[in-house]
């Protein structure tokens, strides 16, 4: 298994720091497996902290844990946070992960010898929500591994640290996703059941019959509707509402007449296509499904993933917003374009594990000149097999950005 140590959140814990010199109370949120109790860890090695953690064991039982933490027996954390305050003399943290398993939290009046920070993956307003890592961030993990090795695991984990931690270095990526996904005692086998149901989602079985329908290319209401045990557009309403609420689905305006539906969470994305759809092979025992069968599937998956990272790319480092690619052509290159009052970027998206030359230049120039003939125009293009020698001149000459996979880690 690899190393907890924590691993980015930079900027959180900055922002942590300021909150803690403002305020009292502190909400933390985020899904489960995202790394709260890591990063508040991390936060609090060197400072003064008390730190407690509720278990599922019912709220008597942390009652009682919580007392034997304080040296005296509370019924409430309020009654603990106050023999907290009368020990202390400095400001000190007091951090409970779980907040959401004791009684009461939203009524605590704290000291202003303490600062209070409440952990849970239930505070969606909370005042830091921490998110999965994005795919950079998830290089972080996998120093060592090739950056195609790097997109099959954001592909497969979507950047959830919990996720990734499970990796074992000792093995190549291929068997740790057979490891964790196609065995019946895998420690992901089970995954979306167990996420949605630690969501205080009740009867998972409706909302992943919603997300398997949208898992096979649906993305409507009345798709949905029809692809799924839903009966009615209001059934498949509040099903999705919960999901994007946790931010498993993402909702996709396109213009006034529709809107379409589309799974945000990579790992529901990659369980629902490819390891729910062998759940014959895994019960039988059969080894080696992902490297025998499933790898080879992934080809379509991966490209999508690497779109989406690329957007993602242009966005952060462009300030230009994707709404959409158009279909592959034959090369299995995508184009877009944005456009402020100034200019339009035109991009190119090749998913190929060969490099792309002067004809891929061309495709795009080509693009550019159907959409937006005369304006001023700026280029970037996105190769995942990176580009052939003659290309850095051009690059240079022609001021083109041009990002093979492995700039996206840089």
């Amino acid at each position: 298994m690899m190393s907890p140590d924590l691993i980015g959140r930079t900027d959180e814990l900055v922002l942590l720091q300021e909150l803690c010199d403002t305020m009292d109370v502190i909400h933390i949120g985020g899904r489960s497996g995202v790394g709260k109790t890591a990063f508040v860890s991390e936060f609090c090695k060197d400072r003064d902290h008390i730190m407690f953690s509720c278990r599922p064991t019912g709220k008597v039982r942390n009652l009682k844990a919580l007392s034997e933490l304080v040296g005296k027996e509370v019924t409430s954390l309020q009654d603990a946070l106050d023999v907290v305050s009368e020990c202390s003399e400095d400001r000190r943290i007091v951090v409970i992960d779980n907040a959401h398993r004791l009684d009461g939290i939203d009524d605590i009046v704290v000291n202003g010898n303490i600062v209070l920070i409440l952990v849970s993956q239930f505070f969606d307003d909370a005042e830091i929500v921490l998110e999965p890592f994005d795919l950079r961030e998830s290089g972080y993990f996998f120093p060592d591994c090739m950056p195609r090795e790097k997109l099959l695991i954001y592909a497969v984990t979507g950047g959830v640290p919990g996720y990734m931690t499970r990796f074992d270095r000792n093995i190549s990526i291929s068997d740790n996703i057979e490891r964790l996904f196609f065995r019946e005692n895998g420690q992901l086998y089970s995954e979306p059941e167990r996420l949605l149901r630690s969501m205080n989602i009740r009867e998972p079985e409706g909302y992943l019959s919603v997300l398997t329908a949208m898992s096979e290319g649906t993305d409507t209401i009345n798709g949905i509707m029809r692809g799924s045990d839903d009966n009615s557009t209001s059934a498949v309403v509040r099903h999705l509402d919960p999901l994007m609420d946790k931010l498993v689905v993402r909702h996709v305006p396109e213009g006034m007449t529709r809107a379409s539906y589309r799974i945000s969470d990579n790992m529901m994305r990659f369980w629902l296509s490819f390891v729910q759809n062998h759940a014959n092979d895994i019960a039988s025992g059969r080894n080696h499904i992902f490297a025998d069968i499933v790898e080879d599937e992934m080809e379509g998956y991966l490209s999508t993933v690497y779109r989406e990272t690329c957007s993602k790319y242009v966005d952060d480092g462009y300030g230009y917003t994707i709404e959409e690619w158009t279909e592959p052509d034959e090369k299995g290159t995508v184009f877009s374009h944005c456009s402020d009052d100034d200019e339009v970027c035109f991009i190119s998206c090749t998913w190929s594990k060969r490099p792309v030359g002067k004809g891929a230049l061309q495709a795009l120039m080509d693009y550019a000149g159907r959409k937006a003939p005369g304006k001023d125009r700026t280029f970037i293009m996105f190769s995942a097999g990176g580009f052939k020698k003659d290309m850095e001149q051009i690059s240079e000459e022609q001021d083109i950005d041009m990002v093979p996979l492995e700039g996206m880690f840089w």
